[in-house]
């Protein structure tokens, strides 16, 4: 069953597969994901970290426009909040993102305005809640005649 094969393409596989270059070959594997997976994990704390940054500067830009009665300068909030991430990025020393991760800092951008939104929508429901109950406690004491006493 055991064919011998003669030839440069046999020669070259023979010279690759020697237990040195596989156990290089094992060693640098193992070496990449050990030292991939730090970084990722560094690299990954670093764009949140920018993300919550710039997003917190674009809202901030945008409630001062809103006060002062201009218009907001950003077409798209996200491409802005972007650049304000990779300034960030770059004035602490930092890498620009690259696609992947602007997807992923893109992604907390939504996070974070989800978040927000949510916040707005419990305040202003648990506000028209007390509204409410004062509006009844006025009707209440509106319908029903005090007695004098005496």
């Amino acid at each position: 069953m055991a064919q011998t094969s003669t030839g440069a393409r046999s020669s070259i596989l023979d010279a690759l597969l020697t237990p040195t270059n596989i156990s290089v070959a094992v060693v640098g594997i193992i070496g990449l994901f050990a030292g991939v997976s730090w970084l990722t994990e560094t690299r990954k704390r670093r764009i949140a970290l920018a993300a919550y940054h710039a997003y917190h500067v674009m809202e901030d830009v945008k409630a001062e426009c809103k006060a002062a009665g201009k218009s907001y300068p950003f077409v798209d909030i996200t491409e802005a909040a972007l650049g304000k991430a990779n300034e960030y990025m770059v004035a602490n020393g930092w890498r620009t993102l690259k696609p992947r991760e602007q997807a992923s800092a893109t992604l907390q951008f939504k996070s974070l305005h989800g978040e927000a939104k949510v916040q707005e929508k419990a305040q202003e429901q648990a506000l028209m809640v007390a509204h409410g109950a004062v509006a009844a406690k006025s009707t209440l004491e509106g319908a029903v005649p005090s007695m004098p006493r005496g």
